[in-house]
């Protein structure tokens, strides 16, 4: 199952905050979360007016991801309050689900607080204690300089770039860099 031990962490302003297991019921309060960070976030790849995610479709793809070992959704939180969230994918086929691909966002306020390494964290431990589990995917967008310097600090690797991949409202393209993580 997708599931995880629940770990406390401190931010850099030394507030207490919990990583576990995104849970069904916690459905009403991933999509307010993903709402107003999609509203806030240049480096998404979704955006506001394509975020449409109702609360019952949210609580059922969390239940499938709970009850899929492939897969993980884990939510941070302070003071009951979802400051960051991270899915995970593992690839459908046989030949494909040895890896797999993640995205992670983190409530403003939060940013450059340890929230972001704390998920990373989690899930690369996660990744490593499952033995199908042998490489973590992720894309990103090349301006991203700080969620760059974070997962190189991880071990991530480039593996490539897909040029001109995404086009911004005011007609500027980025690069979106294909990072990996071998957790075997």
């Amino acid at each position: 199952m997708g599931e995880i031990q629940t770990k406390w962490f401190l931010s850099k302003k030394g507030q207490t905050f919990v990583v576990r297991t995104a849970l069904p019921q916690d459905a009403d309060k991933v999509v307010s979360f993903v709402k107003t960070v999609v509203a806030e976030a240049p480096y998404l790849l979704t955006t506001e007016a394509e975020f449409n995610v109702t609360i019952e479709q949210q609580k059922q793809l969390l239940q499938q991801m709970l009850q899929d070992n492939g897969k993980l959704a884990i939510v941070a939180e302070h003071s009951d309050e979802i400051i960051g969230f991270l899915d995970f994918h593992n690839g459908n086929r046989q030949r494909t689900k040895h890896q797999g691909s993640f995205g992670m966002s983190v409530k403003y306020e939060f940013r450059n607080q340890g929230v972001g390494k704390a998920l990373l964290t989690v899930l690369i431990d996660w990744a490593k204690a499952h033995p199908w589990i042998e490489k973590v995917c992720l894309e990103v967008i090349a301006d991203n300089t700080n969620a760059l310097g974070l997962y190189r600090k991880f071990g991530f690797v480039e593996e490539g770039i897909k040029t001109k991949a995404v086009k911004l409202e005011d007609k500027r393209y980025c690069d979106l860099i294909l990072m990996a993580y071998f957790a075997k």
